[in-house]
């Protein structure tokens, strides 16, 4: 079928379960763009929309395979989802407007805005078509949806990567009086795997593939998801990589675009999405943090010959996978060091699906012999309080609490003892060993106080035990339960309980 794009969005309706259909779009006989969707006429689940900017007022033929009933209708722009069909979206956590989301990408501060760019399918609830969706942020909470920023091509889906700010144009990628913001990306095809690049001239707002791609050729099958730092103390730049199975790599660069081995090493218990990024621990040593999908990771610093070296053994701080492939912010020094996790928790039923976890501030902290890695909720997750009870110091056997808001912060320590308590109908355990909730044991730290920081929204809960352990349970708030409530058989001494309701509305 030949088809002329008389305007930028073409209509694609589709059901949630069926026929997946490939569309093949060519331009002069040559194939130039393709997605998957089930695509339906009658009675669609949910409507998404292919962006043709780049071809509007051009002939293209589409081909559909295998072939169904397709009448091309084109708007100017997408219709607003409806309020039934966003009842279920996160208040707190940053959805896609419509489609699938995983993978954080491209995370970067420039021109006082944070950047946001995320593993995106445009045509469905479920993973596939990945393309690169793109939002804006003053404070990692009020977003503004940007256009696709980078879409599947014939060599391949655009797998994950990260952003750097090119302020010194090393790269030579400079055009006008903007820096370079350069983005690095696998590129996954059918038969290989490529590192790749893509880089923006006007702030972020369009990213331009390098003509000279890729920039690493397919050294193992399968092996991905760049993310490129500087190493200040050795002048030169890095980039983490996964390799194939447990191993993972790290490369050199002076320009940004020509890349060697440096090593590679095994990150036990983990796979994929690899980032690396120095931080300064409460004791005051300055330390390399390389860490996988699975957050695992290693704490470890660069030897004489410039090789990195863990000083412990791996360490583990999310334990389970719904909270999955976390990158940080470009790092800046002298700045809090921010990460992005992928919340794997379901939106049943909605033409959106996946979240981002809270934004974190990432800290080392020095325990006995040992270098823990920690996070917790940015410092400005308080500015979303509308309604705080504290509740200081106490014993207590029982005691239940109302919650007014499906989106609330509960905090507590407990130094010794145990105690057992449910918020919306979701039980947890707390005893001298650490904290239990469901299939997730989140460990103590030895002869520490219990810290419990507790993050609720829709569809999930976050869990952070003492910042060096969490969890994201995948649990709709069950509304006929709308109570924090906690039991213990014996008195148990709760100190600085605060349960405190959020909403994005009490900031301007």
């Amino acid at each position: 079928m030949e088809i002329t794009v008389s305007k930028r969005f073409l209509r694609v309706p589709v059901k949630f379960d069926g026929t997946s259909h490939k569309f093949t779009f060519s331009e002069n006989g040559t194939p130039v763009y393709k997605f998957d969707a089930v695509y339906t006429e009658e009675n669609a689940d949910a409507v998404y929309y292919a962006d043709l900017r780049d071809y509007l007022g051009k002939t293209m033929t589409v081909t559909v395979e295998p072939e169904c009933a397709f009448t091309p209708v084109f708007e100017d722009a997408m219709t607003p989802l409806t309020a039934e069909e966003t009842v279920l979206r996160p208040q707190l956590h940053f959805t896609a407007e419509r489609g699938w989301i995983n993978d954080p990408n491209g995370l970067c501060f420039y021109g006082g805005q944070y950047h946001l760019f995320y593993q995106h399918n445009p045509y469905g609830r479920l993973w596939g078509n990945m393309h690169w969706g793109h939002a804006v942020s003053p404070d990692l909470f009020h977003w503004e949806y940007k256009e696709e920023a980078m879409f599947l091509d014939m060599d391949g889906a655009m797998f994950s990567g990260c952003a750097v700010v090119d302020h010194n144009n090393v790269s030579g990628l400079k055009e006008g009086d903007e820096t370079p913001i350069l983005f690095f990306y696998t590129c996954a095809g059918e038969k290989k795997s490529t590192q790749c690049l893509a880089y923006s001239t006007d702030g972020g707002k369009t990213l331009k593939k390098y003509d000279k791609n890729p920039l690493i050729d397919e050294i193992a099958p399968g092996n991905r998801d760049p993310k490129v730092i500087y190493d200040a103390k050795r002048a030169r730049w890095l980039m983490a990589l996964y390799f194939v199975e447990r191993t993972y790599a790290i490369f050199t660069s002076q320009d940004l675009l020509h890349w060697e081995l440096l090593q590679k090493f095994d990150l036990p218990g983990d796979d994929e999405c690899p980032d690396l990024y120095p931080l300064t621990a409460d004791d005051g040593r300055t330390l390399w943090v390389y860490s996988g999908a699975h957050d695992m990771y290693f704490v470890g610093d660069f030897d004489e010959n410039g090789l990195y070296q863990p000083i412990q053994s791996v360490g583990q701080l999310s334990y389970n996978s719904q909270s999955y492939a976390a990158q940080t912010y470009y790092y800046e020094p002298g700045k809090p060091v921010i990460r992005f996790a992928w919340n794997r928790s379901d939106i049943p039923g909605a033409p959106f699906n996946g979240s981002m976890c809270t934004p974190t501030e990432m800290t080392l902290k020095k325990h006995g012999d040992r270098y823990y890695l920690s996070a917790l909720p940015i410092k400005s997750t308080e500015n979303l309080v509308v309604k705080s009870d504290k509740l200081d110091g106490f014993t207590l056997t029982h005691c239940t609490h109302e919650l007014g808001s499906k989106t609330c912060r509960i905090s507590f320590t407990v130094k010794e003892g145990g105690l057992t308590f449910s918020l919306y109908g979701l039980e947890m355990k707390l005893d001298k060993n650490g904290l239990t909730c469901g299939e997730s044991i989140l460990p103590r730290l030895k002869n520490e106080p219990m810290k419990v920081d507790i993050i609720t929204d829709t569809n999930s809960v976050e869990i952070y035990l003492n910042g060096v352990a969490n969890t994201v349970i995948a649990h709709v708030l069950d509304e006929a339960k709308p109570t924090f409530t906690i039991h213990a058989e014996d008195p148990v001494e709760v100190q600085n309980l605060t349960v405190s309701e959020l909403s994005l509305r009490c900031v301007q």
